[in-house]
């Protein structure tokens, strides 16, 4: 009885100690999960574009994996959808609310003023090519004049060349004479206005509901809107004019304090490795992409596409001159070349064309 007293005291003890390790092997787990994790930082991705736009559907997860990979696992990200407004995004992360998000210069008028210099018309290539000229000209001259200085400025691009999406088909650029057009604001909404639109400024995220309520008659935008904003359902129509009527300039923009807090090692990982170029150009990348793929779908479904005529050339030409001289003047204000800016951004824009054409 003694023997199996002891046996059986033996064995209890046995399970005692056993089930200590596991414990401390499950503690020692835990811990170690919670130091990774305490390792790896997760920042917040405001973004206001719909779910189904390229940015949500692509750039953004594109960017978290290659910001995963460039900081060695240190950071990720995760995306928030409509915070706030979009021409209120760029107080969101100015104020800490947010580590990063995209905005749309044309929705903060005043604010910036020196990007309307790359969204003028007249530039030939696909948002890849002048996104990575984007980003190389603010870098060179836009930068100096400081409107951006309150962010870290991580991308700089542009959707590709807008185009004109309406309800009914049009014929020509005068056919926009006293029509209701949904401008972007920036040099969109001067295109507009020199066309005789009348202007409805609202935001990408209220463009189909507006055209649904028949509030406006068309809407220029990028043709990769047909998809992300389903102008396919609301503008079926599509008028295409060479190198389009402008082309829509975007930051992607970090809060300062966000930055300032990476160690100088994180930093400079991040600064060779993904923000500036690379950014700008994986993202005009994939807008082009989905241009190309838009239009594709737009010409299947047998939708009425319009192409320019001469007539409609010698109509823009002098709106365009126009349009640039002004702008030319406000940026020369801002302590900028502008024309020596202006010029490098089409020469980088045709660089750019070469490379990605071979």
């Amino acid at each position: 009885m003694k023997l199996q007293n002891y046996v059986q005291s033996n064995e209890e003890e046995n399970m005692k100690i056993r089930i200590k390790k596991l414990c401390a092997l499950a503690l020692t787990t835990l811990m170690a999960a919670g130091v990774a994790n305490a390792e790896t930082r997760t920042l917040v991705i405001a973004s206001w574009a719909a779910p189904t736009h390229v940015f949500n559907q692509r750039m953004w997860p594109d960017f978290i994996k290659k910001l995963e990979e460039v900081s060695d696992g240190e950071l990720t990200a995760e995306v928030k959808l409509n915070l706030v407004p979009p021409p209120a995004m760029a107080d969101l992360v100015a104020d800490g609310a947010a580590d990063i998000t995209f905005i749309f210069h044309g929705y903060n008028a005043g604010r910036f003023v020196t990007t309307q210099l790359v969204e003028l018309p007249g530039v030939a290539g696909d948002a890849e090519a002048t996104s990575v000229a984007y980003w190389r000209v603010w870098d060179k001259y836009l930068k100096a004049a400081g409107e951006q200085d309150e962010f870290k400025t991580i991308g700089m691009f542009m959707h590709g060349a807008a185009q004109i999406h309406t309800a009914e088909p049009i014929q020509s650029l005068a056919d926009l004479n006293g029509m209701k057009v949904r401008s972007p604001g920036g040099v969109g909404s001067m295109i507009v206005d020199e066309l005789g639109g009348i202007g409805i400024q609202v935001p990408g995220t209220k463009v189909y509901e507006t055209l649904a309520a028949r509030a406006a008659d068309g809407v220029v935008m990028n043709v990769e809107a047909r998809t992300s904003f389903n102008l396919d359902e609301v503008a079926p129509a599509v008028f295409l004019y060479p190198g389009g009527l402008y082309r829509g300039s975007f930051a992607a923009l970090m809060n300062k304090e966000t930055w300032d807090s990476f160690s100088p090692e994180l930093q400079a990982k991040l600064d060779k490795g993904l923000f500036g170029e690379p950014m700008s150009r994986l993202f005009g990348k994939l807008w082009a992409e989905g241009d190309m793929s838009a239009l594709e779908n737009s010409r299947a479904a047998g939708l009425p596409i319009i192409e320019a005529t001469d007539k409609d050339v010698e109509l823009f030409n002098p709106i365009i001159e126009k349009i640039s001289a002004n702008i030319i003047d406000v940026v020369n204000a801002k302590g900028i070349d502008a024309v020596a800016a202006q010029k490098d951004f089409a020469d980088i824009t045709a660089e750019i064309m070469k490379e990605t054409s071979r």
